[in-house]
């Protein structure tokens, strides 16, 4: 009986081996098909842009209203044309749009006689926009966007937060979902500057 049930248990051992062998060699061969860490950097900067042709639908729909500022009087995007125009979707619950906020500030200083000007548009409650900008103060106009925003395209957007760059002539040539970084944004200002 010893005899049997070594036998047994030397099988059940040397299938649990292959099967491990074979496991660890399928795990090894889909990590070398994995994307490196720069492709997958690529890969999600391209998920969070918008394409050009929805961008541009949707800017021209906003460039045509008037929005309140936080003071309630209206705005509009109209007073900007001509200019070089950064426009960001914010709130105050949304920790990455806080985060840049203050790199907005200092590019709108740095570029504003240049032609260049930043609006913030607040998808959030007017009350919470004013206790925020009495605390962090902004450089830039800040509009209240949460007025009805499914009635205008431009208003609508899928996540926070959301910032679109307008050359001179109001042609979107920036689109993108999420926090954007410096160095990302001043060679492209410095460039639409000068053209």
């Amino acid at each position: 009986m010893n005899e049997k049930r070594a036998v047994t248990l030397l099988g059940v051992t040397s299938v649990l081996t292959l099967v491990t062998v074979g496991f660890l060699g399928y795990r090894l061969y889909e990590q070398s098909r994995m994307p490196s860490q720069e492709e997958l950097a690529q890969q999600a900067r391209v998920s969070r842009q918008v394409t050009t042709e929805t961008a541009q639908a949707n800017i021209e729909a906003l460039l045509k209203v008037t929005l309140p500022d936080l003071d309630g009087n209206p705005q509009p995007f109209a007073q900007w044309d001509g200019k070089v125009r950064v426009i960001n979707y914010w709130a105050t619950w949304c920790p990455p749009c806080i985060e840049e906020m203050p790199m907005f500030s200092r590019l709108q200083a740095q570029f504003g006689a240049k032609g260049v000007q930043f609006v913030g548009i607040g998808m959030d409650e007017v009350d919470k926009m004013r206790a925020f900008v009495k605390k962090t103060p902004v450089a830039y106009p800040l509009l209240v966007g949460v007025t009805r925003p499914s009635e205008n395209p431009g208003l609508t957007v899928r996540g926070m937060p959301y910032t679109v760059v307008l050359d001179r002539g109001g042609k979107v040539v920036l689109s993108l979902y999420g926090g954007l970084k410096e160095g990302e944004l001043d060679p492209l200002l410095t460039q639409l500057v000068e053209r």
